[in-house]
């Protein structure tokens, strides 16, 4: 069955990296631009500034429950999609993402209702009565985004969905559309109408309105995964299944609030110590600020979780399909990238922290809130580049299937480390303390995680098990298939390639060397098959004259049947594709052959000609492959000496020979 993502298994990982990552990380990006572009223009209007400022900050970590609670389904039916059509497993994919909307519906009511009957005391835990006007404006702020959480939500909850999917650009277009609708009617409101916190939080809901809204459109429109009105009916072996795989995106989100739940009550407590921020003029500043560096890092963590998570439907279709070795690179490169944009963010908040913090207001701030920002930033980013690998390892980790490995790494981080090193350092350094307390947790957690980072590689570059399942590795990137005519290679080059779910290449080549040659591909087939070992080729054979026809297709065909291997796993049948890839460690090559009287019934069954006797077709066919095979490769076709593998189709028949490939592979 063709899935429909089988060039997921096939194509380029950089190219697959590129085609997935960037949307998600733009559709993150935006995600993360919705509070953000809130708090800059809050910011910078005169009647809220750092009030609003910290306002903005205290109700932030309440929307990432939201979000917790989407990615906790969204992300982990992603990944099990993803697996699922590695697998070809249609049943699966389709419900899932059915049981997906409806927990996602359900949650997201329950949870406005929370927030809506419980708002005072939510708002209290997180920072919200540090003076009288950061209560005011966050209480305000906090009722219209509550309104907002079911569509808020489920657009995010279906953009991991739609990826995998194999529509990565649409669930872009969805979130960078709501943004653009955020970002024009903040000012508006904001400015314009003078709505103060309800303005910005009323331009954020319609944001997200519209970004629920394409997000249903395109469930209506899939391409691969198809729903049907059984898809949305409650599974109970489902649910469990893909939730799982979402664990790790939830309990990093809600690990994170609960972090900043920490963070934010330590920098009242201790913020009331200090001889400036203990001043009720002054007390907002800690929390204003500590929330604009929480912003930037938030847009720098978008990016490395983007990378990631951009990567899970490509490492969960490859993983389903049995080819660790691409889920290997594939992680190697995601690391690589990681570590860069920890180090890029890292150049910038040490260069130009106050530049940052400019967009946020901070030009109409006293002397004293400059500084801390300063410090605030060059302290609590320093080690950027370990906190982006983190949180590429245990997305990866995610999946790849690991749940466990996912969420040791990510709890250790945002619970362990998150919350105890926020209480303890400052009872010795006081606020310093507090903003120590984020590299040092990068820093062990990282020590940890390279533990995870070693097991997983030495489990990808073992070719014996399975991840998932167990079952057959890769140990053959490619099969080669050269055949007696009439004994099925063909067909069973087709067939292992369709179970295995990688491209099959035969009239394909044909095509190919027709279009760069402008050769008729009748002619090039004929010609590939013609004996130049004959007497009359043989006399000419030092091309004394110039390169012959069949010369200039035979440097064609090796190059394209080389183009064709590079680009992933394959099966290519006949044009001597063993000998070009003879230097090709994943190479398998096979020989397929078979009796006369198996071969001579098999093609009048299938070809129906009878010009000829069949045995006379067949001798005559054998002799040119044979000739033409020795002439440029100095190999004897058919000699099992040259193959790893021949196997008599007339005796094991097509569909044992097909499987016997399939395991080997």
């Amino acid at each position: 069955m063709d899935t429909g993502n089988q060039f997921l298994g096939t194509e380029r990982i950089g190219k697959l990296m590129r085609q997935y990552a960037v949307p998600c990380i733009i559709s993150l990006l935006v995600g993360a631009l919705y509070n953000i572009v809130d708090q800059i223009f809050i910011a910078n209007a005169s009647y809220l500034g750092s009030y609003g400022n910290a306002a903005n900050t205290v109700v932030f970590p309440l929307t990432v429950v939201a979000l917790g609670i989407a990615v906790f389904i969204g992300d982990g039916c992603c990944a099990f999609v993803s697996i699922a059509l590695g697998r070809n497993a249609q049943e699966d994919a389709h419900k899932s993402v059915g049981n997906a909307v409806v927990l996602c519906v359900a949650s997201s009511l329950v949870l406005t209702a929370i927030y809506l009957i419980f708002s005072e005391p939510i708002l209290a835990l997180f920072g919200g009565t540090v003076n009288e006007e950061t209560h005011t404006f966050a209480r305000e702020y906090f009722f219209y985004i509550t309104l907002g959480i079911p569509f808020y939500m489920f657009g995010q909850a279906m953009n991991p969905v739609i990826r995998s999917d194999g529509s990565p650009k649409f669930a872009m277009v969805a979130t960078v559309s709501g943004a653009i609708a955020n970002v024009i009617l903040d000012p508006i409101f904001i400015y314009g109408f003078r709505w103060g916190m309800m303005g910005a939080a009323v331009a954020t809901v319609i944001g997200q309105v519209l970004t629920a809204a394409l997000s249903i459109w395109y469930l209506r429109h899939m391409k691969v995964v198809k729903l049907k009105k059984s898809s949305f009916r409650l599974n109970g072996k489902l649910i469990p299944k893909f939730l799982l795989l979402g664990l790790t995106s939830f309990l990093a989100q809600i690990s994170l609030v609960i972090s900043m739940a920490a963070v934010q009550n330590m920098c009242m407590k201790y913020g009331a110590m200090d001889p400036v921020f203990g001043q009720p003029e002054y007390a907002q500043i800690p929390l204003a600020v500590l929330g604009i560096v929480m912003k930037f890092f938030q847009i720098a963590i978008s990016i490395a979780i983007g990378m990631a998570a951009g990567c899970i439907p490509i490492a969960g279709y490859n993983v389903g399909a049995g080819k660790k070795a691409r889920a290997k690179t594939l992680f190697s490169k995601l690391l690589l990238s990681e570590f860069l944009v920890g180090a890029v963010a890292l150049v910038i908040v040490e260069v130009f922290p106050l530049q940052i913090a400019m967009l946020f207001g901070a030009a109409n701030e006293s002397a004293y809130y400059a500084d801390f920002t300063v410090k605030c930033f060059r302290t609590y980013l320093c080690l950027m580049p370990l906190a982006t690998l983190n949180k590429g390892t245990f997305i990866y980790l995610q999946a790849l299937g690991k749940a466990f490995a996912s969420t040791a790494v990510s709890m250790t981080r945002e619970i362990i480390f998150g919350v105890s090193l926020p209480i303890i350092l400052p009872i010795f350094f006081g606020l310093d303390g507090l903003l120590w307390s984020f590299p040092a947790a990068d820093l062990l957690t990282f020590i940890i995680a390279i533990f995870f980072i070693r097991q997983t590689y030495r489990e990808l570059s073992d070719t014996t098990t399975d991840i998932l399942k167990g079952g057959n590795q890769m140990k053959n990137r490619v099969i080669t298939i050269s055949r007696e005519f009439g004994s099925g290679g063909r067909t069973i080059g087709k067939k292992v390639a369709e179970k295995l779910g990688i491209p099959c290449y035969d009239s394909e080549i044909i095509q190919e060397m027709a279009k760069e040659t402008g050769f008729v591909p009748d002619y090039i087939k004929e010609a590939g098959e013609y004996a130049p070992g004959s007497f009359l080729s043989a006399a000419f054979s030092n091309r004394m004259f110039g390169p012959t026809n069949e010369d200039i297709l035979w440097e064609h065909q090796s190059k394209v049947i080389s183009e064709l291997e590079e680009k992933g796993p394959c099966v290519i049948v006949g044009r001597c594709a063993d000998y070009v890839l003879r230097d090709k460690a994943d190479c398998l090559k096979v020989f397929i052959h078979a009796d006369m009287k198996f071969r001579a019934e098999r093609i009048v069954k299938v070809y129906g000609e009878r010009e000829q006797s069949p045995e006379d077709r067949l001798l005559d066919k054998d002799k040119r492959r044979a000739a033409y095979h020795r002439f440029y490769t100095n190999m004897k076709w058919g000699h099992a000496q040259n193959y790893h593998l021949t196997l008599d189709s007339g005796v094991l028949g097509i569909d044992k020979c097909v499987e016997i490939l399939a395991d080997l592979y």
